[in-house]
């Protein structure tokens, strides 16, 4: 319905955006992630507590795109994403590649719903490069794409809804160096290499650390939001260094924290600082990063609520298919770090966080 209309405002942007010499995407700028946080978004709440006014005005089709079904994260997102549909009348169809995060499979997804011409589309690109031509053939189509998480390096979609990645490092970083009362050696293990949202996490956590003159970063290799990555770089790391050498580790996610851990304990080493052993932060707060937050194994996690992610992709795009309503332009972060209560979660919350707010606590359909 609105297909047409929203390639007509699309090219208008663009063409104005290239006379101003302002083509670079927006979402991609970390050191504007602290001043872009919005009032007025179409959903309040976190987890599965969101709510939300916005309601389809017709039998509109949208779809989920994750990088697998595996992950906890996606698994949240996504559920988030089909709690909306029943909110906002809309019917859901949710994908993932048949091989886990494999970006050519991904790009075929997206294509194939192109071909099927639904109203839209909420994704979650594997890779911020690789995911661009089909994107750029979406919107050539007339489909609104919402992108979530991991940016795409294009201005060709409708919008862009993050966590506020680059704040995340940082926040981490401080609790880190804090922790350690600014001196000891850290182990950072970011993301993969290919994924904008890493890069951005890892460049607050550098950021804040190398303030730091008596902190050092000892080792950085990539855990690749991956548990079993997170054991075996552990693993190899401690060949190298033993347990007086290692003060904090720094994982990509809490998927990767969980495999730090598990590397760690099975050396026989000491974790947490409530063991007097070595600190490992995460991000995430997924289901085994909460209970081993609650057990003192894993010292602290951001809490991403991918829940509320799909819930807002989704009512972004019904807004538009219902009335032409736009996005705001650039990047638009959810949950507000600096405002929200159950964001960064430690020992002294850990207990309301898994009672109250815990987005991996889905609820039964």
């Amino acid at each position: 319905m609105k297909k047409g209309l929203f390639v007509c405002l699309m090219v208008f942007i663009s063409v104005c955006l290239f006379a101003s010499g302002q083509q670079e995407v927006q979402a991609v700028n970390p050191e504007d992630y602290a001043s872009t946080a919005l009032e007025g978004y179409p959903i309040e709440g976190l987890g599965w507590n969101v709510t939300s006014d916005v309601k389809a005005d017709e039998e509109y089709t949208i779809a989920c795109v994750v990088k697998n079904n595996t992950n906890p994260w996606m698994a949240g997102f996504s559920g988030g994403f089909e709690k909306a549909a029943e909110s906002m009348g809309f019917e859901p169809i949710v994908l993932s590649p048949a091989k886990n995060d494999n970006i050519e499979e991904q790009a075929r997804v997206v294509d194939d719903l192109i071909q099927r011409q639904v109203d839209g589309i909420v994704i979650s690109p594997i890779d911020s490069n690789g995911i661009v031509p089909c994107l750029e053939r979406a919107y050539a189509a007339g489909i609104p794409v919402i992108v979530v998480g991991t940016a795409a390096n294009t201005d060709q979609i409708f919008g862009f809804i993050g966590t506020q990645y680059y704040e995340q490092g940082k926040y981490i970083a401080e609790y880190i160096a804090e922790a350690l009362d600014g001196n000891g050696n850290v182990i950072n293990l970011p993301g993969p290499p290919e994924a904008q949202n890493a890069h951005e996490r890892n460049a607050g956590i550098h950021e804040v650390l190398d303030k730091y003159p008596n902190i050092n970063i000892i080792a950085e290799q990539p855990s690749n939001f991956r548990r079993t990555d997170g054991l075996t770089v552990t693993e190899n790391l401690i060949q190298k260094y033993s347990e007086d050498e290692i003060d904090a580790i720094i994982a990509s996610n809490d998927e990767a924290a969980m495999g730090v851990i598990m590397a760690l304990e099975g050396a026989g080493y000491k974790v947490g600082s409530a063991n007097d052993g070595i600190i490992v932060a995460g991000f995430d707060c997924n289901e085994d990063a909460s209970y081993a937050i609650q057990q003192g194994r894993l010292e602290v996690s951001i809490n991403p609520d991918p829940p509320s992610l799909g819930w807002l992709g989704a009512a972004y795009i019904v807004q538009y298919l219902n009335d032409g309503t736009l996005c705001p332009e650039g990047y638009i972060p959810y949950p507000d770090l600096n405002t929200m209560d159950g964001v960064i979660v430690d020992g002294s919350n850990i207990d309301y966080y898994i009672d109250e707010v815990a987005w991996w606590k889905q609820p039964s359909k």
